[in-house]
Protein backbone atom coordinates (compact mmCIF):
# COMPACT_ATOMS: atom_id res chain seq x y z
CA UNK A 1 0.00 0.00 0.00
CA UNK A 2 1.07 3.67 -0.24
CA UNK A 3 2.63 5.43 2.53
CA UNK A 4 -0.77 7.26 3.50
CA UNK A 5 -1.80 3.85 4.53
CA UNK A 6 0.58 2.56 6.57
CA UNK A 7 0.25 6.44 8.06
CA UNK A 8 -3.79 5.53 8.36
CA UNK A 9 -3.10 1.96 9.56
CA UNK A 10 -0.42 3.24 12.32
CA UNK A 11 -3.03 5.41 13.84
CA UNK A 12 -5.65 2.69 14.27
CA UNK A 13 -3.57 0.06 15.32
CA UNK A 14 -4.11 0.32 18.97
CA UNK A 15 -7.89 -0.11 18.67
CA UNK A 16 -8.06 -2.06 15.50
CA UNK A 17 -10.41 -5.30 16.43
CA UNK A 18 -10.41 -4.43 19.97
CA UNK A 19 -13.66 -3.80 20.76
CA UNK A 20 -15.70 -5.97 18.69
CA UNK A 21 -13.87 -9.51 17.10
CA UNK A 22 -14.87 -8.43 13.83
CA UNK A 23 -12.07 -9.19 11.82
CA UNK A 24 -10.93 -11.68 14.05
CA UNK A 25 -14.42 -13.46 13.41
CA UNK A 26 -14.09 -13.46 9.68
CA UNK A 27 -10.65 -14.10 9.83
CA UNK A 28 -11.04 -17.90 11.51
CA UNK A 29 -13.95 -18.33 9.57
CA UNK A 30 -12.05 -17.39 5.79
CA UNK A 31 -8.97 -20.27 7.09
CA UNK A 32 -11.79 -22.40 7.84
CA UNK A 33 -13.27 -22.32 4.59
CA UNK A 34 -10.00 -22.58 2.83
CA UNK A 35 -8.77 -25.02 4.63
CA UNK A 36 -4.97 -24.86 4.31
CA UNK A 37 -3.08 -28.07 4.78
CA UNK A 38 -1.55 -28.83 7.85
CA UNK A 39 2.40 -27.64 7.68
CA UNK A 40 1.75 -25.14 4.54
CA UNK A 41 3.90 -22.45 3.61
CA UNK A 42 1.15 -19.21 4.08
CA UNK A 43 1.34 -15.81 3.54
CA UNK A 44 -0.94 -13.43 5.41
CA UNK A 45 -1.03 -10.27 3.04
CA UNK A 46 -2.50 -7.22 5.66
CA UNK A 47 -2.11 -9.19 7.85
CA UNK A 48 -3.11 -5.86 10.91
CA UNK A 49 -2.88 -7.37 14.51
CA UNK A 50 -3.36 -11.00 13.69
CA UNK A 51 -6.63 -11.95 12.82
CA UNK A 52 -6.25 -14.58 10.17
CA UNK A 53 -2.97 -15.19 11.33
CA UNK A 54 -3.74 -16.71 14.61
CA UNK A 55 -6.14 -18.58 12.93
CA UNK A 56 -3.40 -20.59 10.56
CA UNK A 57 -1.48 -20.96 13.82
CA UNK A 58 -4.03 -22.72 15.34
CA UNK A 59 -4.73 -24.75 11.37
CA UNK A 60 -0.83 -25.69 11.96
CA UNK A 61 0.27 -23.77 9.04
CA UNK A 62 3.90 -21.94 8.55
CA UNK A 63 2.92 -18.60 8.24
CA UNK A 64 4.71 -15.58 7.49
CA UNK A 65 2.57 -12.28 8.20
CA UNK A 66 2.56 -9.25 6.42
CA UNK A 67 1.81 -5.37 6.70
CA UNK A 68 2.32 -1.96 5.97
CA UNK A 69 2.12 -0.78 9.15
CA UNK A 70 4.64 -1.09 11.93
CA UNK A 71 2.20 -0.54 14.54
CA UNK A 72 0.23 -3.80 13.41
CA UNK A 73 3.41 -5.36 13.25
CA UNK A 74 4.14 -4.65 16.32
CA UNK A 75 0.97 -6.22 18.35
CA UNK A 76 1.06 -9.04 15.84
CA UNK A 77 4.44 -9.91 17.70
CA UNK A 78 2.61 -9.33 20.92
CA UNK A 79 -0.15 -11.88 19.99
CA UNK A 80 1.68 -14.35 17.65
CA UNK A 81 5.25 -13.88 18.53
CA UNK A 82 6.53 -17.23 16.78
CA UNK A 83 5.11 -15.67 13.50
CA UNK A 84 7.92 -13.87 11.30
CA UNK A 85 6.27 -10.65 10.92
CA UNK A 86 7.30 -8.80 7.94
CA UNK A 87 7.00 -5.09 6.67
CA UNK A 88 5.60 -5.72 3.12
CA UNK A 89 3.88 -3.74 0.14
CA UNK A 90 0.76 -6.07 -1.32
CA UNK A 91 1.64 -4.19 -4.57
CA UNK A 92 5.73 -5.16 -4.65
CA UNK A 93 6.30 -7.75 -2.58
CA UNK A 94 9.82 -8.41 -1.07
CA UNK A 95 9.60 -12.41 -1.18
CA UNK A 96 11.29 -14.90 -3.66
CA UNK A 97 8.97 -16.22 -6.65
CA UNK A 98 6.93 -19.54 -5.81
CA UNK A 99 7.64 -19.40 -2.13
CA UNK A 100 4.57 -20.11 -0.65
CA UNK A 101 1.40 -22.73 -0.61
CA UNK A 102 -1.04 -20.64 -0.07
CA UNK A 103 -2.09 -16.57 -0.05
CA UNK A 104 -4.61 -15.14 2.83
CA UNK A 105 -6.15 -11.71 2.62
CA UNK A 106 -8.36 -10.67 4.81
CA UNK A 107 -9.83 -7.37 3.72
CA UNK A 108 -7.22 -5.33 2.53
CA UNK A 109 -7.84 -6.11 -1.62
CA UNK A 110 -10.54 -3.98 -2.37
CA UNK A 111 -8.74 -0.82 -1.04
CA UNK A 112 -5.75 -1.29 -2.14
CA UNK A 113 -5.08 1.76 -4.86
CA UNK A 114 -3.31 -0.97 -7.40
CA UNK A 115 -5.20 -4.02 -7.06
CA UNK A 116 -3.49 -5.85 -10.31
CA UNK A 117 -0.64 -5.06 -9.55
CA UNK A 118 -1.54 -6.65 -5.68
CA UNK A 119 -2.39 -9.86 -8.25
CA UNK A 120 0.59 -10.30 -9.97
CA UNK A 121 2.53 -10.33 -6.72
CA UNK A 122 0.38 -12.90 -5.09
CA UNK A 123 0.42 -15.19 -8.32
CA UNK A 124 4.34 -14.56 -8.62
CA UNK A 125 4.86 -15.63 -5.06
CA UNK A 126 2.70 -18.68 -5.31
CA UNK A 127 4.02 -21.97 -6.52
CA UNK A 128 2.14 -23.98 -8.94
CA UNK A 129 -1.32 -25.23 -8.04
CA UNK A 130 -1.04 -22.80 -5.29
CA UNK A 131 -4.20 -21.11 -3.52
CA UNK A 132 -5.20 -17.26 -3.09
CA UNK A 133 -8.43 -16.73 -0.92
CA UNK A 134 -9.46 -13.28 0.62
CA UNK A 135 -12.13 -11.17 2.08
CA UNK A 136 -13.63 -8.05 0.61
CA UNK A 137 -17.06 -6.83 2.14
CA UNK A 138 -20.51 -8.30 1.45
CA UNK A 139 -24.20 -8.51 1.80
CA UNK A 140 -25.76 -8.61 5.32
CA UNK A 141 -29.46 -8.60 6.76
CA UNK A 142 -28.25 -4.76 8.06
CA UNK A 143 -31.79 -3.66 5.71
CA UNK A 144 -30.01 -1.14 3.49
CA UNK A 145 -28.00 0.38 6.54
CA UNK A 146 -24.03 -0.05 4.92
CA UNK A 147 -25.48 1.50 1.41
CA UNK A 148 -26.87 4.19 3.09
CA UNK A 149 -23.79 4.68 5.10
CA UNK A 150 -21.79 4.64 2.18
CA UNK A 151 -23.64 7.16 0.43
CA UNK A 152 -22.76 9.50 3.18
CA UNK A 153 -19.01 8.39 3.09
CA UNK A 154 -18.94 9.37 -0.92
CA UNK A 155 -20.54 12.51 -0.01
CA UNK A 156 -18.63 13.60 2.26
CA UNK A 157 -15.54 12.26 0.61
CA UNK A 158 -16.54 14.55 -2.31
CA UNK A 159 -15.17 17.74 0.23
CA UNK A 160 -11.78 16.00 0.12
CA UNK A 161 -10.60 14.70 -3.28
CA UNK A 162 -11.86 14.38 -6.69
CA UNK A 163 -14.74 12.02 -7.51
CA UNK A 164 -13.04 10.41 -10.36
CA UNK A 165 -15.46 7.88 -12.15
CA UNK A 166 -14.08 4.39 -12.85
CA UNK A 167 -15.23 1.24 -14.59
CA UNK A 168 -15.85 -1.80 -11.91
CA UNK A 169 -13.56 -4.45 -12.45
CA UNK A 170 -14.62 -7.83 -10.97
CA UNK A 171 -12.13 -10.42 -8.87
CA UNK A 172 -12.66 -12.81 -11.68
CA UNK A 173 -10.94 -10.37 -14.54
CA UNK A 174 -8.24 -9.29 -11.97
CA UNK A 175 -7.41 -13.08 -11.73
CA UNK A 176 -7.60 -13.70 -14.94
CA UNK A 177 -5.02 -10.80 -15.66
CA UNK A 178 -2.49 -11.85 -13.12
CA UNK A 179 -2.83 -15.37 -14.91
CA UNK A 180 -4.44 -16.76 -11.86
CA UNK A 181 -8.27 -18.73 -12.56
CA UNK A 182 -11.15 -17.68 -9.85
CA UNK A 183 -12.74 -20.95 -8.80
CA UNK A 184 -15.46 -20.45 -5.83
CA UNK A 185 -16.88 -17.98 -3.82
CA UNK A 186 -18.75 -17.69 -0.70
CA UNK A 187 -20.91 -15.12 1.48
CA UNK A 188 -20.94 -15.18 5.42
CA UNK A 189 -21.91 -12.44 7.63
CA UNK A 190 -22.06 -11.66 11.62
CA UNK A 191 -23.99 -9.77 14.15
CA UNK A 192 -22.18 -9.10 17.31
CA UNK A 193 -23.07 -6.89 20.03
CA UNK A 194 -21.69 -3.78 20.86
CA UNK A 195 -22.69 -1.08 22.92
CA UNK A 196 -25.08 1.20 21.19
CA UNK A 197 -24.57 3.81 18.25
CA UNK A 198 -21.62 5.48 20.10
CA UNK A 199 -19.65 2.62 20.90
CA UNK A 200 -20.43 1.82 16.89
CA UNK A 201 -19.19 4.90 15.31
CA UNK A 202 -16.05 4.20 17.39
CA UNK A 203 -15.70 1.11 15.74
CA UNK A 204 -16.16 2.99 12.40
CA UNK A 205 -13.11 5.26 13.05
CA UNK A 206 -11.01 1.99 14.63
CA UNK A 207 -9.97 0.82 10.94
CA UNK A 208 -9.87 2.05 6.83
CA UNK A 209 -13.04 4.47 7.59
CA UNK A 210 -10.77 6.41 9.72
CA UNK A 211 -9.21 8.35 6.66
CA UNK A 212 -12.31 10.70 5.72
CA UNK A 213 -12.99 11.62 9.20
CA UNK A 214 -8.82 12.71 9.57
CA UNK A 215 -9.20 14.38 6.30
CA UNK A 216 -12.13 16.55 6.98
CA UNK A 217 -12.17 19.73 8.39
CA UNK A 218 -13.56 20.49 12.44
CA UNK A 219 -17.30 21.57 10.41
CA UNK A 220 -17.50 18.51 8.18
CA UNK A 221 -16.34 16.02 10.95
CA UNK A 222 -18.42 17.11 13.41
CA UNK A 223 -21.13 16.87 10.17
CA UNK A 224 -20.33 13.65 9.55
CA UNK A 225 -20.43 12.40 12.98
CA UNK A 226 -23.92 13.42 13.56
CA UNK A 227 -25.41 12.08 10.12
CA UNK A 228 -23.42 8.50 10.60
CA UNK A 229 -25.09 8.56 14.35
CA UNK A 230 -29.06 9.54 13.17
CA UNK A 231 -28.24 6.93 11.09
CA UNK A 232 -27.47 4.50 13.79
CA UNK A 233 -30.28 5.37 16.20
CA UNK A 234 -33.01 5.57 13.17
CA UNK A 235 -32.20 3.55 10.71
CA UNK A 236 -30.05 0.66 12.06
CA UNK A 237 -32.03 -2.84 12.24
CA UNK A 238 -30.52 -3.00 15.88
CA UNK A 239 -30.53 0.74 16.38
CA UNK A 240 -26.65 0.75 16.25
CA UNK A 241 -26.53 -1.90 19.11
CA UNK A 242 -24.94 -4.70 16.95
CA UNK A 243 -22.69 -4.69 14.30
CA UNK A 244 -24.24 -6.01 11.45
CA UNK A 245 -21.94 -6.80 8.20
CA UNK A 246 -21.17 -9.56 5.94
CA UNK A 247 -18.51 -10.66 3.63
CA UNK A 248 -17.68 -12.10 0.65
CA UNK A 249 -14.67 -15.04 0.55
CA UNK A 250 -12.79 -15.35 -3.48
CA UNK A 251 -10.66 -18.42 -4.00
CA UNK A 252 -8.01 -18.49 -7.06
CA UNK A 253 -5.85 -21.16 -7.64
CA UNK A 254 -2.37 -20.55 -9.91
CA UNK A 255 -1.94 -23.15 -12.69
Amino acid sequence: MTDFGAELFDRVAADYDRSVPFFATFGHRLVEWVGPARGARVLDLGAGRGAVTAALVRAGCSVVAGDVSTAMLDALREAVPEVPARLLDAQDLDLPDASFDVVLSGFLVHVLPDADAAFAEVARVLKPGGVFAFSVPGPSADAGWWAAYGRIVDEFARRVRDSTPYEPVTWESRADRAGLHHVSRTTTEVSLPIDGPEAHWAWLMSHGNRWLYDALDPADRTDFRSRVLRGLREDHPAGGTRLIAGAEFHRIVKP
